[in-house]
């Protein structure tokens, strides 16, 4: 007779378990590389729940909170302590997958941050790569915040791609003289200006004529 108990109780005990560990209701936050999958590849907009996409990177000079305010949409905040780097990927970055990598090469493009300096350690400036390769980045880029949201555009011509599909990355960090700053992101835009053209020759070493 206890077999009979036992085991019915066990499979169920078990299956409560497994539904609670998967937590069927729970919200699922976007994770990984972006993608232009179900939208125009060559204009994407990162916002909102998405902004989750962004990781601290290798240095773990810093850490990244979506916040809910009231009301509003999410929005990332970013407090970097001081860790020096150059290649975007060691820090706050996003990874744009090879959909994205294809669809912008050998292109013009705008990168549009909706940020602003926030937080009794409030970043003054922020700072932002797009990264193709190696030899084919825009370099740090710096931006002047404000209290309030701003859109601050970076430009910038891809490289062709090499032989092999790979992902693009765009690293955005506060400026931090020292201690640690604060900035919160609203949005990224990241769109193409013009057709494919010849990108120039030396890629990385400044913005668009």
């Amino acid at each position: 007779m206890r077999d009979l108990l036992f085991f019915p109780v066990s499979a169920a005990l078990a299956a409560a378990f497994v539904y609670v560990a998967l937590e069927p209701f729970a919200e699922r936050l976007p994770s990984g590389p972006v993608s232009g999958g179900g939208r125009n590849a060559l204009d994407v907009t990162i916002a909102g729940a998405e902004l989750n996409r962004f990781i601290v990177g290798e240095t773990r000079g810093a850490t990244l909170d979506l916040m809910r305010p009231e009301g509003d949409e999410p929005l990332l905040r970013i407090d970097r302590a001081v860790a020096d780097y150059a290649d975007p990927r060691l820090g706050t970055h996003l990874t744009l997958a090879e959909d994205l990598e294809y669809a912008l090469e050998s292109r013009p493009i705008e990168v549009v941050i909706e940020a602003r300096s926030v937080g009794d350690f409030a970043a003054s400036q922020f700072e932002a790569n797009y990264f193709a390769k190696l030899d084919g980045q825009s370099g740090w880029r710096q931006f002047d915040l404000t209290r309030e949201f701003q859109p601050y555009t970076l430009t910038f011509h891809t490289p062709r791609r090499g032989r092999e599909e790979g992902y693009d990355y765009l690293g955005i960090r506060p400026v931090t003289p020292d201690k640690h700053r604060v900035m919160d992101i609203r949005s990224v835009r990241i769109r193409s200006t013009a057709e494919k053209s010849e990108p120039p020759n030396s890629p990385s070493t400044g913005p668009l004529p």
